[in-house]
């Protein structure tokens, strides 16, 4: 498999001069269900945001599909899609109205835009919620609509940041099925960051830990386990919490 999203030695700082990113380099292949794992304040929202070109690098190189993003940008742009953990959604506008509007930013007709846009009502279980406001709709329905959105121009690469928060239990497994069949079907990349680490254990195949600014692990999460716990018995979210605590326990024996 080619690889879709390649990234060498990413480095970011905060406003404040703190490092957010310390030399990130991963290698995504097409078609993979790919999680980025980590601790609040790792610095996984910065990394998704600097691959989605909402932020600038400091330094370092990174392409999606091949593409050089500071010759190409606007290419990038038309090829992924992003579900942000910021619902930046306009409030005062219905729900079809806002699904029908990002499919002619994205160049469609208003009979194509009309079609995808019932699909993805269809899809995302919103036929309720259609021809409401988006300020009407509760969190998980926001959520959902946001991921929608993302959806509209059929991106080849998916990045998911926190999707599900806010979504009750049956929302989440709809959801879930959405996009587990778009990877497995359409060959469609996801990039997902989650807190949520029974999803990512049930639903990616590849995974990389940061901590810090820094890769801890990358590989399958299946290794990961074994890596943890040589029999590889325990679940990600176990596995997750010994490898978390054990790092701590080693800065605790530096310092």
């Amino acid at each position: 498999m080619t690889a879709e999203i390649q990234v060498h030695e990413l480095f970011k700082k905060y406003p404040n001069g703190t490092e957010a990113l310390k030399g990130i380099s991963l290698e995504i292949k097409k078609g993979q269900f790919f999680t980025l794992l980590g601790p609040n304040g790792a610095g996984k929202s910065t990394l998704v945001k600097i691959l989605t070109t909402l932020i600038n690098k400091d330094s370092g190189d990174f392409s999606i599909s091949g593409i050089n993003p500071e010759i190409n940008q606007s290419k990038i742009q038309k090829i992924i899609g992003v579900a942000s953990q910021d619902n930046e959604i306009d409030p005062t506008e219905k729900v079809k109205n806002l699904l029908v509007f990002q499919g002619r930013l994205f160049g469609m007709n208003k009979p194509e835009a009309t079609k995808r846009a019932n699909e993805l009502i269809q899809l995302f279980e919103l036929e309720k919620e259609r021809n409401k406001k988006a300020s009407a709709l509760s969190g998980g329905n926001k959520r959902r609509l946001h991921c929608a959105l993302a959806l509209v121009h059929r991106p080849r690469i998916l990045f998911l940041d926190e999707p599900t928060v806010g979504m009750d239990p049956l929302a989440r497994a709809n959801f879930w099925e959405v996009i587990t069949q778009m990877n497995s079907r359409e060959t469609v990349t996801v990039f997902l960051t989650t807190q949520y680490l029974d999803e990512a254990d049930k639903h990616a195949t590849e995974m990389a830990l940061i901590v810090d600014g820094l890769i801890q692990y990358s590989g399958t999460i299946i290794d990961f386990k074994k890596m943890v716990n040589s029999t590889g018995e325990l679940s990600l979210d176990d596995s997750y919490l010994h490898y978390i605590k054990s790092l701590s326990n080693q800065e605790s024996t530096k310092n």
